[in-house]
Formats: C-alpha cells, sequence, structure tokens
C-alpha cells in the first residue's frame, strides 16, 4: 500500500479513489523557464524608462529650433489674394448682413466667388491659414443657401437662413483680422 505524502510546495495531492482500481496519484508538473541574463535582470528590475514629460519635450523645442536655426515657415500666396480674399468676405457680409440682396450684387457674388474658389481652393501656400478657411466656410454656406433659394423660387432671406447669421459674420471678421495680421507681418 502506498503512504500519503505530504504535499509539495503548496500544491495539494491530487490523489483520487477508484472502485475498479488502485489509488491513482497525479505528479505535479513543474514548468521550468530559463532565466534570463544577469544584465538583462537588472534593467529589468529597475523598471521601464520612464517617457519624457510634456512640459520637458516643449522646452526641448525651441531649444532644438534655434540650435538647428530652423525658422517657421512664411505663407506664400499669389499677390491678388489679398484683395481677391477681402472682396469676397465684403460681398458676402453684404448678402449676410442683408444690407445688398439686389440681383446685381448676388450675381457678382456668386461670380467672384466662384473665381475665388477656383484659383485659391488648392492653390495656396499651407500658412494662410484661418484667413482662408474662415472666408471658405463663411462664403460656401452663403453661396449654397442663395443657389437653394434660388431653385426653389424662394427669396433669401438673411434673417431666415439655415445658418447662423451672426456666426458667419464672426468668422468672417476673424478671418479678415487674420489676413490683415499677416499682411503686416510680411507674410503675404
Amino acid at each position: 500500500a502506498r503512504r500519503w505524502r505530504r504535499p509539495r510546495h503548496g500544491i495539494r495531492s491530487l490523489r483520487t479513489r477508484n472502485t475498479m482500481s488502485s489509488a491513482v496519484s497525479a505528479t505535479s508538473v513543474r514548468v521550468v523557464t530559463p532565466r534570463a541574463p544577469v544584465r538583462a535582470r537588472a534593467s529589468l528590475e529597475r523598471g521601464p524608462v520612464p517617457a519624457p514629460n510634456r512640459r520637458s519635450m516643449l522646452a526641448s523645442v525651441p531649444a532644438l529650433l534655434l540650435a538647428t536655426g530652423a525658422r517657421p515657415a512664411a505663407a506664400k500666396a499669389p499677390p491678388e489674394y489679398y484683395d481677391d480674399t477681402m472682396e469676397i468676405i465684403a460681398l458676402t457680409k453684404s448678402i449676410i448682413s442683408g444690407s445688398d440682396l439686389s440681383e446685381a450684387n448676388v450675381a457678382n457674388f456668386q461670380a467672384k466667388r466662384d473665381v475665388w474658389y477656383n484659383n485659391y481652393q488648392l492653390h495656396h501656400e499651407k500658412g494662410v491659414g484661418y484667413g482662408y478657411a474662415n472666408t471658405f466656410n463663411a462664403q460656401a454656406k452663403v453661396g449654397f443657401q442663395l443657389r437653394v433659394c434660388a431653385e426653389k423660387g424662394e427669396p433669401f432671406d438673411p434673417d431666415h437662413t439655415v445658418y447662423n447669421k451672426d456666426y458667419l459674420l464672426e468668422i468672417l471678421d476673424r478671418g479678415k483680422a487674420a489676413l490683415d495680421e499677416m499682411k503686416a507681418a510680411g507674410q503675404l
């Protein structure tokens, strides 16, 4: 008869009884994994290398730019870009505000905005920024609303549009301010 043994390493004995056969004992299986070399273990014990924090990264960027002599990219746009964009801003404002809703002004706006869009849609360099983006956003919304009203045979009413009138006026002002700022800085 087999004698009961104490479980090894805290693992309970897996002894079962079977009425048909004698007691069967299962032995525990040890999984042996190779140990890492001493140098690798030492680096793992220290823990992972912490990622640099945002403050240290921000402090290093200007120093790197100064050391390399890099300068921010200057905006490049055709010489007539400023005047054409200011004209689109003025026409868009006159329609949004309702100061000039004559057919001639609306037709002029539609014709000039199409030319402006074709000239500057993808033909301006990066860096002209918010002046282009805000003007494009407002003129596109007003132009679309005018075309929808024309298709329906309804007059355009600046007080009852699908777009927020105050917001459109605000982004046109921001676009104009951004362009004026860039022109004053010699970037256009």
